[in-house]
């Protein structure tokens, strides 16, 4: 299997902070915690839906076990068809259901309902639950697509800056997801400030 690799530092202004990579390498790494640093805000960028099932899929099944709630804010996907994806990946997911340790959400919702901050008041709250339960941490894929379909460019920029790149607490990890057909819709100075304000960026493309 071919190694990821980091952007050559003469071509981006951001290379000690991106990394390529097929969707099995990259969700490998990170079940490993070789990739997610405890603490960090992160950016996904995928090609495909299967990319990001690939990685979300075997990140589960991997940290479920291991005491760490999972949070997915699902945009392109239904709820049901996240269960089955899970499920096929071998993620006991009724378990992890009813223990309160994986949820699936509609992202639309969570990012746009009341505030766009719903999300991240999910993932708060189930901190609070780390804690008291004594649980690894949780992490929180967020699929930000729905600031796209509302054209809600400005306010995404504005969510996105409003998180820290590195939380104070390390229990929390976040990787906020964008379909690449998303992302390639940002001007380049707006690209670059998400690849500087995250903490780590990951590039995933299968073709």
């Amino acid at each position: 299997m071919d190694s990821i690799k980091q952007e050559n530092s003469k071509n981006h202004p951001y290379s000690d902070k991106i990394v390529h990579g097929k969707s099995l390498q990259i969700a490998e790494i990170m079940a490993e915690k070789r990739l997610i640093e405890p603490g960090s805000h992160n950016l996904l960028i995928y090609n495909d839906l299967k990319t990001f099932r690939e990685i979300y899929s075997q990140y589960s099944r991997a940290l479920l076990p291991q005491n760490e709630i999972v949070v997915i804010g699902t945009q392109y996907e239904a709820i049901n068809d996240v269960r089955n994806t899970l499920r096929l990946a071998g993620v006991d997911i009724e378990r992890y259901l009813n223990q309160g340790t994986l949820f699936i959400v509609d992202a639309q919702h969570g990012y746009q309902d009341a505030d766009s901050h719903g999300m991240w008041k999910l993932a708060m709250s189930l901190f609070t639950r780390v804690k008291k339960e004594r649980r690894q941490g949780v992490t929180w894929f967020g699929d930000a697509g729905s600031f796209f379909s509302f054209e809600k460019i400005e306010e995404l920029m504005q969510y996105e800056l409003s998180l820290a790149q590195k939380y104070d607490e390390d229990a929390i990890k976040t990787v906020c997801s964008y379909h690449l057909k998303d992302f390639e819709k940002l001007n380049e100075i707006q690209k670059q400030t998400l690849f500087d304000h995250h903490f780590k960026s990951m590039l995933v493309k299968n073709t």
